[in-house]
């Protein structure tokens, strides 16, 4: 099984989301958008480093 991936624009809807629903969990949204919320964690602290932008 190959593991799936996802633009930067995807992955900046989902920080951006995560942050302008601070009252949601990442399990939950990671539900809604069909990933592993591991991966939310991930992109969101990486973001978080850069100003919460994703970067190539």
């Amino acid at each position: 099984m190959t593991k799936p991936v996802f633009d930067d624009e995807f992955k900046q809807g989902v920080v951006d989301y995560v942050n302008q629903h601070p009252e949601e969990s990442k399990i939950s949204i990671a539900k809604k958008f069909g990933i592993a919320d591991s991966t939310i964690h991930k992109w969101v602290r990486a973001a978080s480093k850069n100003g919460n932008k994703i970067e190539s």
